[in-house]
């Protein structure tokens, strides 16, 4: 079967802190060895990752230094690397004889999407006033108030296509493990005829989802941080949903049965997903029950019917 495997934060770093290179280190050695057990069950897996924490990081570091700050969609390109470079090396390490490639993606995004009007995705560190005071801000920056503090917004519109799709196809088809779309790439417009990157975000699982029918995979395997969607998720009555149809999940979608900022994305994904082409398998899990889930035990599973 062909998989995409959309890994979470928390299968990178520790809670939402990116903490030191070790733990890092460490953090991504585990999930290289929940990925080893996907390929010795004989699955074609392409593999794409979440960055938030460490755009953030990059985001603190810059505005503490005298060095120039860098865009936001080259941090995001940075971090693409970084993360990639250090799961190709643990997969490697165990799997010495299979063929691991980095492949930093392009994902195209309507230039008229009205996220671009109205930015809303969180980035960065927060500041107090006393700190925001201080901050230069860029004429292109849009800072909002919270709760915990001042933090920059940005866009973040709906993934179009996967500029490298075809490639990757070609790589994962040949045996490759490919490692793609982090942090759901570094978002593109067409400009006069050119690819033109743009400072904004892009929901990993979104665009996990439009890779995974981009490359016809047989299946989108969402890890996070729960073992599967719930119904009333953190109430006393909270119920486990082993298996919803694609017309369940849609009527619980319109019902507003899943949290904004966390479960919302990661089932409208999986709705994409099947709704492009029949036959077609999408799960959400945690890591500890992912290999099981693909064999049907464990997740919740989304079908067509």
């Amino acid at each position: 079967m062909k998989i995409v495997v959309a890994i979470g934060g928390n299968m990178i770093t520790d809670g939402n802190d990116v903490g030191t290179y070790e733990e890092q280190v460490r953090k991504i050695e585990e999930t290289a060895f929940v990925i080893k057990q996907f390929i010795d069950a004989g699955h074609n897996v392409v593999i794409t990752h979440g960055n938030g924490p460490q755009v953030g990081n990059l985001l603190l570091q810059q505005a503490s230094s005298t060095v120039p700050a860098l865009p936001l969609r080259i941090l995001g390109a940075m971090t693409q690397a970084q993360i990639g470079v250090l799961l190709e090396l643990a997969l490697k390490s165990i799997m010495p004889e299979r063929e691991v490639v980095v492949v930093p993606s392009a994902v195209l995004v309507d230039p008229d999407d009205p996220a671009f009007q109205n930015p809303v995705k969180p980035i960065g560190p927060y500041f107090k006033d006393s700190e925001f005071s201080k901050i230069q801000i860029s004429d292109d920056e849009i800072y909002r108030s919270f709760p915990l503090g001042y933090r920059r917004v940005v866009a973040s519109p709906k993934p179009k296509e996967i500029i490298e799709a075809h490639v990757i196809e070609s790589l994962i088809d040949n045996g490759t493990l490919v490692i793609a779309v982090g942090g759901g790439g570094t978002p593109v417009i067409q400009k006069d005829g050119k690819l033109v990157p743009v400072d904004a975000v892009i929901d990993k699982d979104r665009a996990s989802a439009v890779l995974a029918d981009n490359i016809d995979a047989d299946c989108l395997l969402i890890i996070t941080n729960v073992d599967g969607v719930y119904q009333n998720f953190g109430k006393e009555n909270q119920q486990h949903l082993p298996e919803l149809s694609l017309a369940e999940a849609e009527e619980m979608m319109h019902n507003g049965a899943f949290g904004e900022g966390t479960m919302k994305p990661k089932v409208e994904s999986c709705i994409n997903f099947l709704k492009r082409k029949e036959g077609r398998l999408a799960i959400i899990t945690s890591k500890e029950h992912a290999v099981s889930a693909l064999e049907g035990n464990g997740g919740t599973r989304f079908t067509q019917h």
